[in-house]
């Protein structure tokens, strides 16, 4: 049961009898049910590729909103998001945020962070960039802000962008991997062991494939050449890790 505030979702096999209990010692709203949105991100249930039914989450209504109140904003100033770019990157790879030596200005990145937790991982690495800044937030920080909206603006439209929570476990073809080999590593690893607790109950049900996926941009950082890394963690098939920051050294 995952409580915040007054927003509970709860997962269970039977939650109405656990919410039934809540509802005798707490006043309940009347709308109890099946969730369609929590802590401001869209739930809802939807057909795998094998026609299963797994639960999604998607950053939508809140980014659809975040959107609109830029473009607010922009009108204000007489800009609009159209001349922020193409839309088809978050930024330019070419920009560096930390050499950026613009005035400093205002930011939205926080409503950026929010959507992140929200599902949007297609934007992780150049909004964790930029908060690196929040402390001496620059203009030219806030274009590169403005162009992540503008990128987000266009794909608002054609998709949710959603998190498919899919239990069904991966197949990995470790085929496609010419350069992988167990044996290599045994030079290096050659007693590595699983470690498992002592009196581990015997497992039960099906089993769970987690897997980690990492990359960083060598020396990427171009006024201290800190790394930044990515990290992406799967449970079966479904995303449950996933954050990108710099290196504490070079």
């Amino acid at each position: 049961m995952l409580i915040y505030v007054d927003d509970v979702l709860h997962i269970a096999e039977h939650p109405e009898e656990d919410m039934a209990k809540l509802g005798r010692e707490y006043r309940l709203k009347d709308n109890v049910g099946p969730p369609d949105r929590y802590l401001g991100g869209n739930i809802e249930k939807v057909q795998t590729d094998d026609g299963s039914v797994a639960w999604s989450l998607s950053s939508y209504d809140y980014l659809i909103n975040a959107v609109q109140q830029v473009k607010d904003e922009l009108i204000k100033k007489d800009l609009t998001l159209k001349q922020f770019g193409t839309g088809l990157c978050p930024y330019p790879a070419c920009y560096r945020p930390e050499i950026d030596v613009t005035p400093v200005f205002e930011q939205l990145i926080r409503i950026l962070r929010w959507a992140i937790e929200l599902g949007r991982i297609d934007i992780l690495t150049e909004v964790s960039c930029l908060s690196q800044h929040l402390a001496e937030p620059r203009e030219g920080h806030l274009v590169a802000v403005y162009k992540i909206f503008k990128y987000l603006s266009l794909r608002l439209k054609h998709s949710k962008g959603r998190i498919v929570f899919n239990g069904k476990s991966l197949f990995i073809d470790y085929a496609n991997f010419n350069d992988f080999n167990r044996e290599e590593w045994l030079d290096f690893y050659h007693d590595a062991r699983e470690e498992f607790p002592i009196r581990m109950p015997e497992p039960l049900g099906n089993p769970v494939h987690v897997l980690a996926y990492v990359d960083v941009n060598h020396t990427g950082n171009m006024k201290t050449r800190r790394s930044h890394s990515g990290i992406l963690i799967y449970m079966n098939q479904a995303p449950i890790i996933w954050y990108s920051k710099r290196q504490n050294t070079c």
